[in-house]
């Protein structure tokens, strides 16, 4: 091993990445789609529903009720029909059929019916039902016969606990995805080979390309755990984990980048590999199902790992199964990409 020479590579890698608009491309998606989160997440107490509300008769005191609630941006409309256009062409979030003598009947104490219809797919319904019931029993005069005090998280811990989620994804997606684009660039304009006639071995490549790699992605993850404020828990562990998840992931571009002869098919490989390694750590809660199929991918492993490091203070002690996972699938990536380059490069 040539320390002199893995430096070289190092240098002229990051030089090159500094230069290119696809690496930074790759660097800032992270950054850039943690930051979309969490201001989508704090907008999200301020949010005004649109609503179309067709009043069938007698209940104008209701529709300026929920005109005055300031939760709602009202729409009148002066049929049913009407209303629903609005529903179907998403001009609106949800609908309300207020039938004939509504109020009337709540003040005589009986039981009216008030058809509401949401559209699921628009966001802004998640909010109309947290809060429509609250506003009806208002106006009605009515109380919950149970005092139910509901609270949320304050948005800075909310954006740290979507932290280990986001150094996940950089992890996987910034490890693999800046090798092939670097190793494959360098094959399509001969560059590699005129690396590997030179001092350079194929360890000495490996080295070098992997510390690159490894460099920049520790580097993003870093910095989306600034930009969070994800500095917290046993911050040691976590770091040790992001090194573990990023040599991993390193190692499994280099791998790829290996088995690919230009950047475009590089892309496209890594891009299909990424899928089935971030949705089972994302999607585990909700089935025992994907939660088993979850521990067949190293992002699991990772994610867990800096969860309870970052959220449950966790030590090293506490999380051998992760770390062991981890360092066997460090060594079987590394060695497979180390065998597959001598192969092809003939060396």
């Amino acid at each position: 091993m040539n320390l002199n020479v893995i430096l070289a590579i190092f240098r002229k890698d990051l030089i090159s990445s500094v230069k290119s608009k696809n690496i930074l491309i790759i660097l800032l998606t992270p950054v850039f789609l943690s930051i979309l989160f969490n201001s989508t997440v704090s907008l999200t107490d301020n949010i005004v529903v649109p609503i179309a509300v067709y009043d069938g008769g007698s209940s104008t005191d209701f529709v300026e009720y929920l005109s005055s609630t300031g939760s709602y941006d009202i729409i009148i409309t002066g049929s049913a029909d009407k209303a629903e256009e609005l529903l179907y062409t998403e001009k609106v979030a949800a609908m309300v059929f207020v039938p004939e003598g509504f109020s009337i009947d709540l003040e005589n104490s009986f039981t009216p019916s008030l058809n509401i219809t949401v559209n699921p797919y628009d966001a802004k319904s998640v909010v109309f039902l947290q809060t429509y019931k609250d506003v009806i029993m208002d106006f009605a005069g009515q109380d919950y016969p149970v005092d139910i005090s509901l609270n949320t998280l304050p948005s800075d811990l909310q954006s740290r606990v979507n932290v280990p989620i986001w150094v996940m994804f950089t992890v996987i997606f910034v490890g693999m995805m800046v090798l092939p684009n670097t190793l494959t660039i360098e094959k399509e304009k001969k560059t590699l080979d005129a690396i590997l006639v030179s001092p350079a071995s194929v360890k000495d490549v490996i080295y070098g390309k992997s510390f690159f790699g490894l460099f920049l992605t520790i580097f993003i993850s870093l910095l989306i755990i600034f930009i969070n404020g994800g500095f917290a828990g046993n911050f040691p562990v976590v770091l040790f984990f992001i090194v573990l998840g990023s040599t991993a992931f390193t190692g499994l571009g280099l791998l790829i980048a290996s088995y690919t002869e230009n950047y475009s098919s590089a892309s496209l490989l890594s891009t299909i590999c990424m899928a089935p390694l971030i949705l089972p750590a994302l999607l585990a809660d909700l089935s025992g199902e994907i939660r088993y199929a979850s521990y067949l991918v190293p992002s699991t492993y990772v994610l867990n790992g800096i969860k309870d490091a970052m959220l449950n203070n966790s030590g090293v002690s506490d999380l051998y199964p992760e770390l062991g996972v981890l360092v066997i699938f460090n060594l079987v990536v590394y060695a497979l990409a180390s065998h597959v380059l001598k192969n092809r490069m003939h060396i």
